[in-house]
């Protein structure tokens, strides 16, 4: 790698409730700061639930020049889509899980490398991931090899109580991995060891950084796993009590602006 795409300095942000503002946009002030931070010479990225192409705008609009995390670090990829790193779970773990979720009335989708597969095309929810993804899922042809392969496996239903049944199931079953809601209609199932923490370490790894030269920034209890990585922490005003103990810093809410605030009043004025 380059001078330039292994900074000794890291920024690695949480997306949502973070990054963005509460109508999860973008705004002007954390492009700016982000310029800010790359004309100091510091790098930065994010790591997210979000699958891949769903993170592709955002890359785009924030001029991402390092790897992204997604599925909440069970996949590292280039700002280009290139798959650099993922931590799948266990065949046959997988294969009982996508079993587990069919027997609770669910559809399975399974994200493999940057495509999205399914096994109902008009299900619950994909119109929604059409327009997030720009892209047609894929129909499974075989959906439990196809499942082996994924990074993440989703059971989709609006049927909430089956939903909750579903993850239920999936926790008390003894499978090597992760179930949890991400809402009323999605289970995530990822790799018991895919989180945040691990996401930290595989960015710091391929950005050439290190915990003493990194910064992490994040509102929820899933993010306090990356600060605990990292000899930086910064938790927004809008988290939880518990996630701002746990950080070395306070900024703002994200709805104040507190990304670009903490850029400036606590990376900016450090380095």
């Amino acid at each position: 790698m380059s001078e330039q795409q292994s900074p000794k300095r890291l920024v690695i942000s949480d997306v949502d409730g973070t990054l963005l503002d509460p109508n999860k946009q973008l705004t002007e002030a954390a492009r700016m700061a982000i310029r800010d931070l790359d004309a100091a010479d510091v790098g930065f990225t994010f790591v997210s639930a979000r699958p891949p192409r769903a993170l592709l705008p955002l890359a785009k609009a924030t001029g991402l020049k390092l790897p992204f995390a997604c599925f909440n670090g069970a996949m590292i990829c280039s700002p280009d889509l290139n798959v650099l790193s993922q931590k799948l779970m266990p065949c046959d773990d997988v294969v009982r899980a996508a079993e587990i979720i069919v027997e609770h009335g669910l559809d399975v989708w399974a994200f493999v490398g940057t495509e999205w597969w399914v096994t109902n095309l008009h299900g619950p929810h994909t119109d929604g991931h059409r327009k997030l993804l720009g892209r047609e899922p894929r129909l499974m042809a075989s959906m439990l090899a196809k499942c082996t392969e994924a990074a993440k496996v989703v059971g989709v239903s609006d049927d909430f109580d089956a939903v909750a049944r579903c993850e239920k199931a999936l926790r008390e079953s003894g499978l090597q991995i992760s179930a949890t809601r991400s809402s009323d209609y999605y289970v995530d199932v990822t790799n018991a060891e895919a989180n945040k923490g691990h996401a930290a370490r595989e960015l710091m790894r391929l950005c050439g950084a290190t915990p003493e030269t990194t910064v992490t920034l994040g509102d929820m209890p899933t993010d306090v796993l990356m600060f605990r990585e990292t000899a930086g922490s910064i938790a927004m005003g809008n988290a939880a009590s518990d996630v701002k103990q746990a950080a070395k810093a306070v900024t703002a809410s994200n709805s104040e602006e507190g990304f670009a605030r903490a850029v400036h009043e606590i990376i900016l004025k450090n380095t």
